[in-house]
């Protein structure tokens, strides 16, 4: 009874909270990377911001939108699998 009418009602807005956290540390990376001097996707992408390289921006870009939209669409799906109600 719980699994069915509390726990799945209860877990939209936590669905909600991790896709909003996937883009913030998608923003994060890019911080700590820059500022502590890892190597990765953020550092890469400043230091093309810097030097003008136009397809590294455009490629970085593009990488973290995609993945960003990505992570809200598996959330969408989820939603419809988690609350009969919604229907896509």
């Amino acid at each position: 009874v719980i699994f069915k009418h509390a726990f799945r009602n209860a877990s939209i807005p936590v669905l909600t909270m991790i896709g909003i956290s996937f883009g913030y540390l998608l923003e994060g990376s890019v911080l700590t990377e820059t500022v502590f001097g890892y190597p990765g996707l953020g550092r890469y992408a400043v230091h093309s911001f810097l030097s003008l390289d136009l397809n590294a921006v455009i490629g970085s870009v593009t990488l973290i939108a995609i993945c960003y939209a990505m992570s809200n669409l598996i959330v969408d799906l989820l939603y419809a699998a988690l609350d009969p109600r919604i229907k896509y």
